[in-house]
């Protein structure tokens, strides 16, 4: 009898969570070795168009910045539908602590993220220091336009964590207005983007509102947004289909200097897997939230 095993993972993204998911036969195991871990993520630059009021105040924007620390926390938890009625819960947990480079390069800036070390569990089990011990000191490198799009995001090395926290590295950078974000100012934000979510070579559309306000010693940026993504893949020699829809929040909050200070997010979507060739779909409902402190250097 053939099943659909769907492993502790996430389907990831302008996020959102890397599923990783896996075919086989005969017995229900699952197993997180048993495909070989996927490229590099190097997503191209994003289409993306934003519309703000102008507010007031001064005008806030991304500076150069050296070593900035970060801690990012990050907890992504799937319910599956499985045939016969049966459900499953799965959860992968992560912090991740980071440093993070912005230098001007022709107009926008060439930004450098360096992974210092990283701590995960999957469903409350802790990850053994041999699976973390090659995500350490992963290096990103990526082109931040002044307004924050995050593009050619590229990793010096390929490792299944490394790559399920890649996706997530846009959250350090909220989009804001050309000319930069102003107290009592209102944008939007429209944007496509390819990414790699394990198994699954994605798109996401995602669109999002955002609204400024002076907090004392900066801006909070408030934002909510919907999102929707499409892919293929394979897994076990199967080939899979992916689509998802979900609803995101966030708040960011950016010192006058343009850095980054502290966010916090959540999201809930849903997501159907399918695998034609078994005639299998497993809908799966999936929840996330993260914040981000800055870290002492």
């Amino acid at each position: 009898m053939r099943r659909l095993l769907v492993t502790a993972g996430y389907l990831a993204g302008v996020g959102a969570t890397a599923a990783m998911i896996g075919c086989a036969t005969g017995r229900g195991t699952t197993s997180t070795g048993a495909a070989s871990a996927p490229a590099p993520s190097s997503a191209g630059a994003p289409t993306s168009g934003a519309v703000a009021a102008s507010g007031h105040g001064t005008a806030i924007s991304y500076r150069p910045v050296t070593n900035a620390g970060y801690i990012l926390h990050r907890l992504d938890s799937l319910t599956l539908h499985l045939p016969g009625n049966a459900v499953q819960q799965q959860s992968l947990e992560r912090t991740a602590y980071l440093h993070v480079t912005l230098a001007e390069a022709s107009g926008s800036y060439r930004a450098t993220i360096v992974l210092d070390s990283l701590r995960a569990s999957a469903s409350a089990v802790a990850v053994s220091e041999d699976s973390l011990k090659p995500v350490r000191g992963t290096r990103w490198t990526a082109t931040l336009s002044p307004d924050g799009q995050l593009s050619n995001l590229v990793a010096d090395r390929s490792t299944t964590l490394g790559d399920q926290l890649t996706n997530q590295l846009r959250l350090l950078f909220p989009t804001l207005p050309s000319g930069g974000a102003r107290a009592g100012a209102v944008w939007a934000d429209s944007v496509d983007f390819p990414l790699k979510a394990d198994a699954f070579d994605a798109t996401e559309h995602a669109r999002t509102s955002y609204r400024a306000a002076d907090d004392g010693s900066g801006l909070k940026i408030e934002s909510t947004g919907m999102y929707t993504r499409a892919g293929t893949g394979k897994r076990f020699d199967q080939q899979m289909e992916m689509t998802a829809s979900g609803k995101r929040k966030s708040i960011h909050r950016l010192g006058r200097n343009g850095t980054l200070v502290a966010a916090e997010g959540s999201e809930s979507g849903d997501m159907t897997i399918t695998v034609p060739a078994v005639g299998q779909t497993v809908p799966v409902t999936q929840t996330s939230r993260y914040d981000i402190r800055a870290a002492s250097r």
